[in-house]
């Protein structure tokens, strides 16, 4: 058995390069990853450490560079390969070159925290300009310990682009760009082993448009404000283990484009489940609840469905760890197409120490999301989406980690309106194999 590691919240946004460079894809955001523990102050992450991969890299993670009382760590990465499909239409194959950097710097303190963040990255097609972006995000965060009880703040800045290989992103063909600003609150107020844990969220999207292939979609009417609060409670029923309940509500605010209808919604959630996290081969949390979406502005009918979240962690040895995670909810609501797409997504992952230094993986993960009408006279649209891949993660020294990945995909979507004129109707298949070779740095 192993205990985890108490410097992992310092080091995750670092070891994000490496694990990119094993060919990793994490799911989207799931509530689970948004509730447990975090890494800027301020913000949550989704915990990693457990797999054999991420717990041998954080046993030889560099120390970083102290500055004071902050530790500065820097980070890039260069990966080089070949995709037979882009833009999820044909004849789209090029070669891939993606660069990443990024700076952190957290605060080395006894009590109070401090962190700051940049990050880029960039992908080019030789072959299909059209297909290129950049990336890039910014943020600051910050932890105040009152006692028992924390209050945190959290900011976070970013240009994102929609992609073709995202299960929900029906439609997206090429790179979308959407700029988004986030700011959460949070106080945890502790009563022994029981804790209330309110939060408030403000998010503003602003989507833009994709350009190249003779053709300039706007997306527009995408952009919208959410406004979310949440209340957490937790009881730790022994140590490292714990019952958690959750109530959320949101409210979104759709721009009203031209001839469009406005897709304004109320949102509500409540969720329960455990944490089992103690020192055992066989962890795992599971959130099992209901959500309703009601729409405030137009005639599209309400959602209501059960959720649940289960992410698994087992550990047979040492050497191996088998991991699954299998959820089902109403799409986000901080998720660009978050209007009644209700999603299913299920991913298993292995992974194996070769040696001491070489690390394996190995994943599938199959979706399917549904999205029910949001204009009267329109279809609804149904897509699946499965991926499988494989890699191996060669730990230089604690500075350097080569990688070879391979990972394939394959979508099949029908219903609706095509929204991008390069698909030719209301139906699109694609499938999309990459192999690449990649490099990473991290001090």
């Amino acid at each position: 058995m192993y205990m985890r590691s108490s410097r992992r919240p310092a080091v995750l946004a670092t070891l994000a390069m490496a694990t990119m460079a094993a060919g990793s894809h994490p799911a989207r955001a799931q509530l689970i990853a948004q509730y447990f523990p975090s890494d800027l102050p301020g913000y949550a992450s989704s915990d990693q450490a457990d797999s054999v991969v991420m717990r041998q890299l954080l046993g030889q993670q560099p120390t970083g560079i102290p500055l004071g009382s902050f530790i500065v760590r820097p980070s890039a990465a260069l990966n080089a390969g070949y995709n037979t499909n882009t833009l999820a239409t044909p004849h789209t194959q090029s070669a891939e070159f993606e660069m990443d950097g990024g700076l952190k710097i957290n605060s080395n303190w006894s009590r109070h925290a401090l962190g700051i963040f940049a990050n880029v990255s960039d992908r080019r097609f030789p072959q299909i300009p059209v297909a290129n972006y950049t990336n890039w995000a910014t943020g600051a965060g910050g932890l105040l310990n009152l006692g028992n009880d924390t209050l945190s703040l959290g900011y976070t800045h970013y240009l994102l682009h929609l992609s073709s290989m995202d299960l929900g992103n029906f439609g997206v063909s090429r790179p979308v760009p959407y700029a988004a600003d986030d700011v959460r609150l949070t106080y945890t107020k502790l009563f022994g082993r029981f804790s209330l844990i309110p939060s408030a969220i403000f998010e503003n999207y602003s989507f833009g448009r994709a350009t190249g292939g003779g053709f300039d979609t706007n997306y527009d009417s995408l952009s919208h404000r959410l406004e979310t609060g949440s209340l957490t409670s937790r009881f730790e029923i022994s140590t490292g283990n714990a019952a958690v309940m959750i109530l959320r509500g949101s409210t979104a605010q759709f721009v009203t484009t031209p001839g469009g209808t406005p897709n304004d919604y109320v949102d509500g959630a409540a969720f329960a489940g455990l944490d089992l996290n103690t020192d055992s081969p066989v962890r795992y949390r599971l959130l099992a609840g209901g959500e309703t979406r009601h729409f405030t502005r137009s005639a599209a009918p309400s959602v209501t469905t059960p959720t649940f979240e289960i992410d698994t962690i087992w550990t047979p040895t040492r050497l191996d760890t088998v991991s699954i995670f299998f959820y089902r909810r109403i799409l986000d609501p901080a998720s660009p197409f978050a209007r009644n797409q209700t999603v299913t997504d299920g991913r298993i992952q292995v992974d194996h120490e070769l040696r001491r230094n070489i690390f394996l993986r190995g994943y599938a993960e199959g979706g399917m999301s549904q999205t029910g009408q949001t204009v009267q006279g329109t279809r609804s649209r149904t897509q699946t989406l499965f991926k499988f891949g494989v890699s191996a993660n060669w730990k230089v020294n604690r500075t350097v980690t080569a990688s070879l990945s391979y990972s394939h995909v394959n979508d099949y979507a029908h219903g609706g309106a095509a929204p991008d004129p390069l698909f030719a109707d209301q139906r699109s298949t694609f499938a999309s194999n990459y192999i690449a070779l990649g490099v990473s740095f991290a001090e």
